[in-house]
């Protein structure tokens, strides 16, 4: 918080925030910044809450002080490619696309109105289970944890407090990330290199640089993504091939 203050000048006009971190799943504490440009009413205030919808409380991301949030349809179980975005009352836009003046005239073209239907279906479902995924998620992530403690060469970056349930983030040290990604692959175990929107970039994870991991160390990890329609027995599975692979790059390390 002090970090994001020292930032604000006198000119700064918008303050943009990742509710939670797609990569390490860490939540940001948008009630404090709330707090923070609580008397700084000519700053907009955005955040992007496509990993916090549907998975932590609602008070959590969207506070009164927030102007805007965007959102992302397949996070809950919507169709891929279909967003919206929350604009508080009297707040404006300038439109991006314009012509017919769809959508209150803030994004022009014919509207996908199956995706707008779907999703709102789908954000309606996956908000009355919130609390349900919640606990069952945490549950999963906590046994995965407690079993990555015992091994001396695994750092995880995806604590329990203060981090999302549903993502959990490590790395084997002295093994690229994508090594474990293939060798997961082959018992037809799916999980990336942090996060899906740079995995294919081969770049090492921005928020753990950003962070001050060294680069190396960053380069080893791998997101997993944990879901209500996992189970304890997917977890069991997970961990048993987890040790296979790991006692696998023993000669690497």
């Amino acid at each position: 918080m002090d970090r994001l203050a020292a930032l604000i000048r006198p000119d700064t006009t918008l303050v943009s925030i990742m509710a939670v971190n797609n990569e390490i799943g860490s939540i940001q504490p948008i009630q404090a910044i709330s707090e923070l440009l609580a008397d700084k009413p000519a700053i907009s205030f955005h955040v992007d809450a496509v990993q916090a919808a549907a998975k932590i409380p609602r008070a959590d991301y969207l506070t009164e002080r927030v102007d805007f949030a965007t959102f992302s349809s397949h996070k809950f179980h919507g169709l891929r490619g279909v967003g919206f975005v929350y604009i508080k009352a009297g707040k404006k836009i300038t439109p991006l696309l314009t012509g017919g003046g769809q959508e209150s005239d803030k994004r022009s073209t014919t509207e996908n109105l199956a995706g707008i239907a779907a999703t709102a279906k789908a954000l309606r479902l996956s908000m009355e289970n919130q609390e349900a995924f919640a606990s069952r998620t945490a549950k999963m992530k906590a046994v995965i944890l407690e079993e990555l403690a015992a091994y001396p060469d695994v750092t995880v970056f995806s604590g329990r407090e203060n981090f999302a349930p549903h993502i959990l983030t490590f790395g084997i040290r002295g093994v690229r990330g994508e090594v474990v990604v293939h060798a997961f692959e082959d018992y037809e175990i799916y999980i990336s290199t942090t996060s899906a929107c740079s995995s294919k970039a081969g770049k090492p994870a921005g928020t753990l640089i950003a962070m001050g991991v060294e680069k190396s160390l960053a380069q080893t990890a791998v997101r997993v993504s944990l879901d209500a329609d996992n189970d304890m027995g997917q977890m069991e599975q997970f961990l048993t091939t987890f040790k296979i692979i790991y006692e696998k790059t023993r000669k690497v390390r």
